[in-house]
């Protein structure tokens, strides 16, 4: 056998190895295909199916969440206005000098009115 008949039968070898591997890659590539869409189809089944089986328990939670978040806003709002209220009392209440150097700051600040 002489070499260039050597060199073709391992290049005819290297060949045929070659679109064996191919096709093996192209097949596992297929299966994986397959594969991901049949579960990417099961897990959109099981969701369906746990919204379905869960849907009034969400529901329930979601309402209640709601209910909590609107007493809370009902309950600082409150706070908020008896805050308001207070410091409108307090306002009126006590009159001070605009000014530290005001002249007439003790007339205004005068423990009673009784002359």
């Amino acid at each position: 056998m002489s070499y260039a008949e050597e060199i073709e039968h391992v290049a005819e070898e290297c060949r045929r190895r070659s679109a064996q591997l191919l096709d093996e890659l192209d097949e596992n590539n297929r299966k994986t295909a397959d594969t991901s869409r049949e579960l990417a189809d099961k897990s959109a089944a099981d969701l369906r199916e746990f919204w379905a089986a869960h849907s009034d328990e969400l529901d329930k939670a979601r309402a209640e969440a709601e209910e909590k978040e609107r007493l809370e806003t009902e309950a600082r709002e409150q706070r908020e206005a008896v805050a308001r209220s207070i410091a409108a009392r307090k306002a009126k209440r006590d009159v001070l000098p605009v000014d530290q150097e005001d002249e007439e700051a003790a007339f205004y600040q005068r423990e009673t009115w009784l002359i």
